[in-house]
C-alpha cells in the first residue's frame, strides 16, 4: 500500500528552511505566515485585489512590525519577499 505523503508538513518545513536561510528563525506560524504572504497567499495580500500595491505593502510590513518581529526581522523579510 502507498504511503500518503503529508504535502502541508512538508510545505511547512521548506519555509521554515527557507525562513531559516534569510535569517528569519524562532518564529511563531502567524509570524511565518505573514512573513510569506506575499508570495504564498497574494489574494491576500491584496485583499482580493481590492486596494492597491502601495498600499498592501504598507499593510503588510505594518502587520510585520505588529506581529512582534524586530526590526532587522521586518528588514529581513522585506529582502526575504522583494529582492
Amino acid at each position: 500500500m502507498e504511503e500518503k505523503k503529508d504535502y502541508f508538513a512538508e510545505y511547512k518545513k521548506q519555509r521554515a528552511e527557507a525562513l531559516a536561510k534569510a535569517g528569519l528563525t524562532n518564529l511563531t506560524e502567524d509570524q511565518e505566515y505573514i512573513i510569506s504572504e506575499p508570495n504564498d497567499a497574494p489574494e491576500n495580500y491584496m485583499c482580493d485585489g481590492e486596494i492597491t500595491q502601495k498600499q498592501a505593502y504598507s499593510r503588510w510590513v505594518n502587520r510585520l512590525k505588529q506581529s512582534g518581529l524586530t526590526p532587522a526581522q521586518v528588514k529581513a523579510a522585506i529582502k526575504f519577499n522583494f529582492r
